[in-house]
């Protein structure tokens, strides 16, 4: 089965535009069929319209967050007193979502910090990713949860694929599924081809970067790439795989590690 590749938003084309809705139309015109995205605050009309214009899939939407609180600037959902705040920022991503005909929404969990016990906000994220269910559902969506490692996120409370497969057995939804960022998960475990064999029934969405410093697939680092996407082919994975990465110099010159590989957008 061929691998479909998305261009993450958040990562390619910052160094030629500002907004959203202006990158997507580069990764248009830079061969991509897909992007993942944040909540495009403040620009939700432009990033429709750039949607319609190109025709372009959105395969991954982030839930919407709080700028300006350091602790939910990486989500709400298992920060604790913060569930009305979380309740809020689904729906909008969700009626976001709607909008761009985007079925999957990344259900980003927030930094932990101070005083409070980890089982608080184990307790709030399950209790929150059961109420997302349902909502979700109603919408024919899916939500995916990710582990996050700490060099990249201080502090982000779902750190481990463990934690996951815990908190997802406990939210037992068939439509709440895990994120697997391979740059994260070699970080976070190492082992990548049998931590992914053991969650293979988890997984909903997949992420690639190399380690360390988070470029291209084909540059020097810790990954074989070659390996690694042939082993999402073996999956059987049919959805789209998120390039989450940091261009060496510029996207577009960036790209030549797709053919490189046997792959194209």
């Amino acid at each position: 089965m061929a691998l479909k590749f998305a261009a993450n938003l958040n990562f390619l084309f910052t160094e030629r535009a500002a907004t959203i809705a202006e990158r997507i139309r580069l990764a248009h015109q830079s061969g991509f069929r897909a992007v993942e995205i944040p909540y495009p605050e403040g620009e939700t009309g432009d990033v429709v319209a750039a949607v319609k214009d190109t025709g372009m899939v959105v395969s991954l939407v982030n839930l919407a967050f709080d700028k300006s609180d350091d602790q939910l600037r990486f989500g709400s959902t298992s920060v604790p007193g913060s569930e009305q705040l979380f309740s809020r920022q689904l729906d909008a991503t969700i009626e976001f979502a709607r909008d761009v005909g985007c079925g999957k929404i990344h259900l980003t969990a927030g930094l932990q910090k101070g005083d409070r016990l980890e089982s608080d906000y184990t307790k709030t994220y399950t209790a929150n990713l059961k109420m997302a269910a349902d909502r979700l559902r109603a919408s024919q969506m899916i939500g995916v949860i990710e582990p996050i490692n700490k060099y990249a996120v201080p502090g982000y409370y779902m750190n481990s694929y463990s934690k996951a497969a815990g908190v997802l057995a406990d939210v037992a939804a068939d439509n709440i599924r895990l994120l697997a960022d391979i740059y994260h998960l070699q970080h976070l475990h190492g082992n990548v081809s049998k931590t992914l064999d053991e969650h293979k029934s988890l997984i909903g969405h997949f992420q690639i970067a190399q380690v360390p410093h988070r470029h291209e697939p084909d540059v020097s680092g810790e990954l074989d790439y070659g390996y690694v996407l042939k082993l999402l082919q073996q999956f059987g994975y049919d959805g789209w795989v998120g390039c989450e990465y940091k261009p060496q110099t510029t996207t577009v010159d960036g790209l030549g590690w797709v053919a490189k590989l046997g792959y194209t957008l």
